[in-house]
C-alpha cells in the first residue's frame, strides 16, 4: 500500500521567483530549464510523500524544511494542515533572508 502524499499548495512569490529563474535559464539554454523544471516538480512531489526527510532550516526553526535534490536552487516549505507549502524558491547563491522570502 502506498504512501498518500499530502496536497500541494505554490506561494504566489514561489511560484513567481520559480518562473523567473527558469526563463532565464531558458533564454541560453532551454533544455537546461525544462530539466530543471522537472527535478523542482519530483523534489516537491517526493517531499509530498515523505515531508519528514527534508533538513529543518536552522534559521527557521523546525516549521521549514529545505528539498535538498534540486540544486542550484533552494526549494523551500512547510507543512500545515495536511498541506506541503511550498514557500520560497531561490539560487543557492542568494542571500538568504527570512523575512524576505518566507512573507507568504
Amino acid at each position: 500500500m502506498g504512501v498518500k502524499p499530502l496536497a500541494i499548495q505554490w506561494a504566489g512569490p514561489a511560484e513567481d521567483s520559480l518562473d523567473r529563474l527558469l526563463s532565464w535559464i531558458e533564454a541560453e539554454n532551454p533544455a537546461a530549464a525544462r530539466k530543471l523544471w522537472s527535478r523542482v516538480m519530483a523534489g516537491v512531489e517526493q517531499a509530498s510523500r515523505y515531508p519528514e526527510l527534508a533538513p529543518h532550516i536552522p534559521d527557521l526553526g523546525r516549521a521549514y524544511r529545505e528539498i535538498l535534490a534540486v540544486r542550484p536552487f533552494r526549494v523551500i516549505y512547510r507543512v500545515e494542515g495536511g498541506v506541503l507549502r511550498v514557500t520560497a524558491v531561490m539560487r543557492q547563491e542568494q542571500d538568504f533572508d527570512p523575512q524576505r522570502f518566507l512573507k507568504d
